[in-house]
């Protein structure tokens, strides 16, 4: 629902404010213009200008009692399930959820309360968090006690909830903090070059298990694939020339629909390692064909090294590389920052990168609904960029900056907007 990202009335910015199609408060009137645009009080904006008013309320911070009361939540923990292996050497741990119990939360200035029913108790103190994001309507939070927790909500919007999260977690340091995954970053980190040596070339172990392919079932798959969608959309193509037909490369495309990877697979002539998430694993048919399809799990609520070494193994064999360097779907078809770690990675390879901006795309699928529309799309495959080649311990954050600087613009020329 659109009211999973307008969150509070933008005209007097009380909660969980929309009952059919009003305010409960002020009356103010709500109409879906399209999936772009939406109307209140007949005000015709973007829903990112709409989320900006929503964002420029204050939160009420009570002299006593929690800012915000959940509904019903279910509370998970991370275990481990064997491990899984993938084509060109692939490997890493299998992790999985464990629901403990359901109950409800509270936040507070300094922490957050999990109350549950009939299962313990769980107090997460602000300052032992050590990162916090969302994923679907799931808070996913990293505590030095409890390690990685997961919160669903199952009778309200999870967005909300991260934003007050992150203002809670600014208010509390008292500054500007530049991440919130897969590690709370406070301004100033990074400023300077890290004394460590080594590391001038990142190389991984090289494993022999599951090297072959199929490559005739993919070559199937990616056919039938190119039918459907090309049948149940009108997808255009531009710049598949750039796309190196041998070597080592990383794809960037940007990232406002769960299908974009579905989308952008087919229609590339050659395979593409996606990074994908770690809950998307669920079953063995799941990871059968996420193998197939050459992706590969990152846990991206924490810092995942093994994720980090399979990517390095994959440019290592000479394949192509794709990660999604805003980490996540964006909410409202803007452009989210870059994560840190993803540049990085990039300026520690030192190969070729290459952006794609999918146009449309938020239309068919945005990260607010589960309805998919008939919407056209356009992909454009933008020139192969060499970033250069900086070492881990000799990056800054002046590096990150400029290299974030850089492709941002290069994907706003291919996407047509600014962010």
């Amino acid at each position: 629902m659109i009211t999973d990202i307008i969150y509070r009335c933008p005209e007097c910015g009380v909660m969980d404010w929309c009952r059919d199609g009003k305010c409960i408060s002020c009356g103010a009137a709500l109409e879906l213009v399209s999936r772009n645009e939406v109307s209140i009080n007949g005000e015709i904006m973007s829903i990112g200008d709409w989320y900006d008013r929503v964002q420029s309320f204050d939160i009420d911070m009570p002299e006593s009692g929690p800012v915000l009361k959940s509904k019903k939540v279910r509370l998970s923990e991370e275990g481990t399930k064997g491990i899984y292996t993938g084509y060109a050497g692939i490997v890493s741990t299998h992790y999985v959820r464990k629901p403990i119990g359901d109950g409800r939360l509270e936040l507070f200035g300094d922490r957050l309360e999990f109350i549950g029913d009939g299962t313990p108790d769980r107090t997460l103190v602000i300052g032992d968090m050590l990162a916090m994001t969302i994923e679907s309507d799931t808070i996913q939070i990293v505590s030095r006690r409890y390690g990685p927790l997961f919160f669903d909500f199952l009778e309200e919007s999870g967005k909300k909830w991260e934003d007050c999260l992150r203002r809670i977690i600014k208010d509390y340091y008292s500054e500007d903090i530049i991440e919130f995954c897969p590690r709370i970053r406070r301004q100033g980190w990074l400023e300077r070059p890290r004394p460590a040596a080594g590391h001038e070339k990142l190389r991984a172990p090289v494993r022999t298990w599951r090297r072959a392919e199929h490559p005739l079932f993919f070559a199937l798959a990616k056919r039938l694939m190119k039918i459907a969608l090309g049948t149940a959309f009108k997808i255009k193509v531009e710049g598949v020339e750039n796309i190196p037909k041998s070597g080592p490369v990383v794809m960037l495309p940007n990232h406002s629909s769960f299908l974009d990877s579905i989308i952008l697979v087919p229609y590339s002539p050659r395979k593409i390692w996606f990074m994908g998430k770690n809950s998307e694993y669920k079953s063995e048919i799941h990871k059968f064909l996420m193998g197939i399809a050459g992706s590969f799990p990152v846990r991206r609520y924490t810092t995942d090294f093994q994720a980090v070494r399979n990517a390095v193994r994959v440019v290592q064999e000479g394949h192509m590389l794709g990660i999604f360097p805003e980490g996540e779907r964006c909410w409202d078809n803007r452009l989210l920052p870059y994560k840190i770690g993803t540049i990085r990675l990039i300026l520690a390879l030192g190969h070729d990168v290459i952006p794609v901006g999918i146009s449309g795309a938020y239309a068919l699928m945005p990260r607010w609904t589960h309805d998919i529309k008939r919407v056209p799309i356009t992909i454009r495959i933008g020139k192969p960029i060499n970033l250069g080649h900086i070492p881990v311990p000799k990056q800054t954050m002046k590096d990150i900056r400029a290299a974030s600087q850089s492709l941002k613009k290069a994907m706003n020329e291919l996407i047509g907007e600014v962010s």
